[in-house]
């Protein structure tokens, strides 16, 4: 997620790389609080299997779990440990990489 300081939006890029702007206020809200934390232990586990196996979850999984903060951090790591993926952050977003 990059955030823009100048207009408080951020933007999300879909599975097809093209970027849609999110509200911070609608990422921040305490619905979207509660539904991230309700879904992150088992998006978690996913990640954890995913580290210790190699596997690569899925580009669409990842991009699911893109918008916790939390889970971003997990995401991070994996991408670093795993190369091979074709999967990179830049800038805050989440794409593949194209060979």
């Amino acid at each position: 997620m990059a955030e823009n300081s100048v207009s408080g939006e951020g933007v999300k890029a879909d599975h097809e790389g093209s970027a849609a702007p999110v509200l911070s206020a609608e990422k921040w809200s305490h619905e979207a609080i509660v539904a991230r934390s309700n879904v992150r232990p088992e998006r978690m586990q996913k990640l954890k299997v995913a580290g210790n196996s190699g596997q690569n979850p899925g580009f669409d999984f990842l991009l699911e779990c893109w918008d916790d903060p939390a889970l971003q951090i997990v995401i991070r790591k994996l991408l670093v440990k795993f190369p091979q993926w074709g999967i990179v952050a830049v800038d805050g977003v989440l794409m593949e990489w194209d060979k």
